[in-house]
């Protein structure tokens, strides 16, 4: 499903991009022979007056073949010179004006950012997950040691202002961060109806994996499900509802891991939630109404095994915060065994739920090695510890924000907007070179991304197609040679010089494009499937056997 949806994608912003090159190329009467999706052997095809619509087998791409058009040396050739022998010079790309020329060539990366308009446009209409207003600039979590950590931020602070800007948006804290890596500026925040001003210096961090500040939205607790015959089954808590208290525990407002640990912390007991009821969708033009109730409801003991979550539906182990340095299990491990016994992913959760409290033993198996791996299967001396527990799912909470028709087309150009300045801001990073080039994604990290994103759901994917096609248009505009761009540049100095360049010149402009397009391509699509083999255990073991095999 990935490399389809990768294929669905890609071929719509491709279809777009070489669309605009080629009705353009109509409009100024040039004779287009071929109009293709993809490169390489043609697939289907159809000839319709004179031009080949045709669908080719590599998927990364896509061209409009014109007479008289010398787009990379090789199409120079004996082959396309008999071919368009015929064609008078007034439908020859290459005897159009400058002006005209220019048109073709900029009208597709116009197109790209013309399609980001509508993209934008469904995206608002059919509505976006969204976290709930209240907290769309209050800190959910730090990382320790961040820049954030380290100017006195904690959880539950609300943003207000970064070196001066106002803040109404996480991507605003996003966007004035990420802009100012390197740089020390001032952040103003609200703790508990104190404004509080001070220093931090966003960075780059690319052990720890993030680049800002070091901090990540709040997300209140969500019901998501309700166990059967659990407490909260037997409760009056509602699929939906949002839990942001316990009171007379903790009165202030929970995110959903704080909210988490407080549950664990009292087996048996009966506990006061503070409950808000959002509809679980609205419109923009809305407030954000919601019901207020609070709901008793006695948790029950459950087994836990200590400083370990599991995550849910495998049987893999995460280290929580404060997990000592000398722990046994590593986060990543995978539960083979519980006290001899092989349980199911779907059967581990309850059955250590039902484990008395004391010692446990689990075998798991380990891997080792990032790319070239191997697997070893170890015993762990745990405890297991009395939880409380309620037999719901929390979720992040979110609500689905649509947007009226007009309002949505009155909107889309911001939200297109947003991206192209993401674009830029990104552009701007590695020309300064606190980006390195192995933040880019080739093909391969992109069909990963779609892939991811389609799972997630339809806003997300439409969000990641709306940054592609702002993208492609964008850097389709740099003035390299191969890409649109350099074709300008090389009639900008027709131009100027009132007579066209060398041939030489031209196809050496070329070569040289190609040389370093090819370069930059082989390097990303490495960094790809280094990431891939990190991120899959089958081919990292794989690559485990085969190096044990040549070592011998």
């Amino acid at each position: 499903m990935t490399l389809l949806w990768f294929i669905i994608v890609i071929g719509i912003i491709v279809f777009v991009h070489e669309f605009g090159h080629f009705i353009v190329a109509k409009m100024c009467g040039v004779y287009v022979d071929t109009f293709s999706l993809g490169f390489g052997p043609r697939i289907l095809w159809i000839k319709i007056g004179e031009t080949e619509y045709r669908i080719s087998a590599i998927p990364l791409g896509g061209y409009v073949r014109m007479a008289g058009q010398v787009d990379v040396p090789e199409e120079y050739d004996k082959e396309l010179s008999e071919r368009y022998k015929d064609i008078p010079a007034y439908r020859r790309y290459d005897k159009k004006s400058v002006p005209k020329r220019m048109a073709i060539i900029v009208a597709g990366p116009l197109m790209n950012l013309l399609f980001a308009l509508p993209v934008a446009c469904l995206l608002l209409f059919t509505g976006i997950n969204e976290p709930l207003n209240i907290d769309v600039t209050t800190i959910g979590n730090i990382i320790p040691g961040s820049p954030a950590q380290i100017s006195g931020l904690i959880p539950g602070d609300k943003i207000l202002a970064i070196a001066g800007h106002k803040i109404y948006t996480w991507n605003d804290v996003i966007y004035q961060t990420r802009n100012r890596i390197g740089t020390k500026t001032s952040i103003t925040y609200d703790r508990n109806g104190r404004e509080i001003i001070a220093e931090i210096n966003p960075v780059l961090d690319e052990e720890k994996g993030f680049m800002g500040i070091g901090i990540s939205r709040m997300d209140r607790a969500q019901i998501g499900g309700i166990t059967s015959n659990s407490p909260a089954d037997k409760s009056s808590l509602q699929i939906g509802d949002v839990v942001d208290r316990i009171l007379g525990i903790k009165t202030s407002e929970l995110s959903i891991n704080e909210l988490t640990k407080e549950i664990l912390k009292h087996p048996n007991q009966k506990l006061m939630l503070g409950i808000k009821r959002f509809p679980p969708i609205r419109y923009a033009s809305q407030s954000n109404t919601f019901t207020s109730t609070n709901v008793f409801v006695t948790t029950k003991r459950a087994g836990k095994i200590e400083h370990i979550t599991i995550i849910p539906r495998t049987r893999i182990i995460y280290c929580e915060e404060d997990t000592p340095t000398n722990f046994q299990a590593k986060t990543g491990d995978e539960i083979l065994l519980v006290n001899g016994r092989k349980i199911s992913a779907e059967q581990l959760f309850e059955y250590i739920a039902n484990l008395s409290k004391g010692k446990a033993i689990l075998t798991v198996e380990r891997t080792l090695g990032r790319i070239a791996k191997s697997k070893i299967t170890t015993n762990l001396n745990v405890n297991i510890v009395d939880v409380g527990q309620l037999g719901v799912m929390f979720i992040p909470a979110r609500q689905r924000i649509l947007h009226h028709p007009l309002n949505a087309l009155k909107e889309s150009p911001d939200r297109a907007m947003e991206k192209v300045e993401e674009t830029f801001q990104i552009l701007k990073m590695l020309v300064q070179r606190k980006l390195g080039l192995n933040a880019l994604a080739g093909p391969v990290g992109i069909a990963r991304i779609t892939g991811a994103a389609a799972r997630s759901g339809f806003d997300v994917l439409l969000n990641f197609v709306l940054l592609i096609t702002v993208n492609l248009g964008i850097l389709n505009l740099l003035p390299l040679p191969v890409l649109d761009g350099g074709h300008l540049a090389l009639l900008t100095a027709e131009g100027i010089y009132r007579k066209p360049l060398p041939l030489k010149f031209v196809i050496w402009y070329q070569k040289i494009g190609v040389f370093l397009l090819l370069a930059l391509m082989g390097y990303v699509i490495y960094n790809d499937i280094i990431r891939w083999i990190i991120d899959s255990d089958k081919i990292g073991l794989l690559l485990g056997k085969f190096t044990q095999l040549i070592g011998m």
